[in-house]
C-alpha cells in the first residue's frame, strides 16, 4: 500500500494516511475515503513522506504494517515522474509503427520521397473521416415539387 506519513510522534512508529476515492454502490457519487495505519518504522521516516508498506505479523494491538520502501517527499513530483513515463512508453510504441507504415508507402509508391508526421497523420485522418460518412436523416417531410424547386417545406400551425 502506498501512503503518506503524517505523524512520527511515537518512537519506532509512525501513521501513515491513505487516500482514494470511492464510488457508492447505489447513488453512484464518487467520494474521497482516507484510512489512517499504524506503522513499524525501522527506517526512520519524516513527516510528509510518501511511502510503501506491508502487511506483517502483529508488533503491537494496532500495529501491523511495516514501511518498505520510501517513494519520495512529494505526491505531486512523484505523479509527474509516473506521467512522463507512461509519456514515453506510449512514444516509444506509437513511432516504430508510423516508421514502418512511412516506409511501406514509399516502397508502394515508388518514389524516394519522405513524407513529415503531420502529413501522415492527416492523410490517416481524412481517410478515416470518408470511410465514417453517414447520412444524416431529414427533420421535415418535403413534396414533390419542394424537391424540384429546392425550396424547403413550411410548418403549418395550428390557431
Amino acid at each position: 500500500m502506498v501512503g503518506r506519513v503524517v505523524s512520527v510522534k511515537m518512537t519506532k512508529t509512525a501513521i501513515v494516511l491513505v487516500e482514494s476515492k470511492k464510488t457508492h454502490p447505489l447513488y453512484g457519487k464518487s467520494y474521497k475515503w482516507t484510512k489512517r495505519y499504524l506503522v513499524d518504522d525501522q527506517i526512520g521516516v519524516v513527516l510528509g513522506d510518501i511511502v510503501i508498506f506491508e502487511k506483517i505479523r502483529p508488533v503491537s494491538k494496532h500495529k501491523h504494517w511495516q514501511i518498505s520502501k520510501v517513494l519520495g517527499k512529494d505526491i505531486i513530483s512523484l505523479e509527474q515522474a509516473e506521467l512522463q513515463e507512461e509519456a514515453a512508453e506510449a512514444i516509444a510504441e506509437v513511432m516504430p509503427e508510423e516508421k514502418g507504415e512511412e516506409e511501406e508507402n514509399a516502397e508502394s509508391s515508388g518514389t524516394e520521397e519522405t513524407l513529415t508526421q503531420a502529413e501522415v497523420s492527416t492523410k490517416k485522418i481524412s481517410e478515416a473521416d470518408k470511410s465514417n460518412e453517414k447520412v444524416q436523416p431529414k427533420s421535415t417531410k418535403e413534396t414533390k415539387t419542394q424537391k424540384a424547386k429546392g425550396e424547403t417545406p413550411k410548418r403549418k400551425f395550428k390557431t
